[in-house]
């Protein structure tokens, strides 16, 4: 009867391979910001139900194979791969939900929808396709003599949200995350053109300690010119006018540019971000007499949570759930088995 249940929950969320993106397309909801919120949920259960551990098949692309573990030591592997261990417990924990969310809708025991790319599993560790994951071992060289400190800390995030989700509206979310949203995240259909509705432009304060908060880039302009002229077929750009040749012509809700002009082509921002391999698409451009300037803030796409984000958060007093609400805006979130069973 749960995986019935299950399977009408997830048969209502649209997603392509192990790394789809909901298309549904809703009307803005208005955004407020969220006060603390206490943490008032119940963490029995978690992986376990009808007293056997929940399993998942996972993909490991270092040994090429499927191997079979416990769903909440595959979530520990998660956020160990996707999240500084140093980071604040609450800014953790809202991690292990964020990929606890992932996995649970890939699970096939539950009408998950798999992995697309490798027969059997549940999900791979490509985070290209689905979401990176590590073992204690592998990160011996980069925590060297903190590796058990560290590890503890996060099992210690996974173990105090055991079960808990993210849900909107009764469907679980697809729980987008990035480094660094550079002050303010991203509406989903400014970097996916899907309107989704938990996923809306909010404040992102807090990440200036972040090393790569603001970046910048020095070209000449001779390098400038031939980056763009291999990236965009039939540009036509004056070297002598370019500071009239070249203009941003619209910003998204998150202050990233959405579309610029350059020459005798209009394209996106996240075209020139990629043709110049910048940070984010929140850039600004300085063309001087003989080179151009680009200065960047953020790093990924800026939609739903900013890691960066979650930690100054935390820092100042949400705990995880408060952090989840935060950037993903509607949710709830609740144990996956009281789900199943209501």
């Amino acid at each position: 009867m749960r995986t019935l249940i299950f399977l009408l929950i997830l048969a209502l969320l649209p997603v392509y391979g192990c790394g789809g993106r909901a298309t549904k397309s809703v009307d803005k909801q208005p955004y407020t910001e969220p006060e603390h919120i206490e943490d008032d949920v119940d963490n029995e259960g978690g992986g376990v139900i009808d007293g056997k551990t929940v399993m998942i098949n996972v993909y490991m692309t270092k040994y090429k194979k499927v191997i079979s573990m416990p769903f909440e030591e595959y979530v520990k592997g998660v956020v160990a791969a996707e999240m500084p261990a140093a980071f604040e417990s609450e800014a953790l924990k809202a991690q292990a939900v964020a990929a606890r969310t992932y996995a649970l809708s890939r699970l096939k025991e539950f009408a998950g929808t798999g992995c697309s790319q490798h027969k059997g599993a549940d999900i791979c560790t490509n985070p290209a396709h689905c979401q990176a994951y590590t073992e204690k071992e592998d990160m011996r060289k980069a925590w060297g003599k903190n590796t058990d400190y560290y590890w503890e800390r996060v099992s210690d995030a996974v173990e105090g949200t055991k079960g808990m989700v993210a849900m909107y509206e009764d469907l679980l979310i697809d729980p987008v995350f990035h480094a660094i949203s550079g002050g303010r995240t991203e509406n989903s259909e400014d970097v996916w053109r899907s309107k989704i509705p938990y996923l809306r432009s909010v404040s992102s304060p807090y990440e200036q300690e972040a090393s790569k908060f603001s970046s910048s880039k020095e070209f000449s302009k001779l390098e400038f010119i031939r980056i763009l002229r291999n990236n965009i077929s039939g540009l036509r750009l004056n070297p002598i006018a370019m500071q009239s040749g070249i203009k941003i012509l619209s910003h998204t809700a998150g202050g990233r540019v959405k579309a610029m002009k350059i020459g005798n082509k209009v394209i996106s921002g996240q075209a020139f971000q990629g043709f110049m391999g910048l940070n984010s698409n929140n850039f600004t451009l300085r063309i001087d007499r003989n080179s151009v300037i680009i200065n960047v803030k953020g790093y990924g796409h800026g939609a739903g949570m900013s890691q960066y984000g979650a930690n100054g958060l935390a820092k100042h007093g949400y705990n995880y759930i408060g952090i989840l609400k935060h950037y993903y805006y509607g949710i709830e979130v609740t144990d996956m088995w009281h789900v199943l069973e209501n």
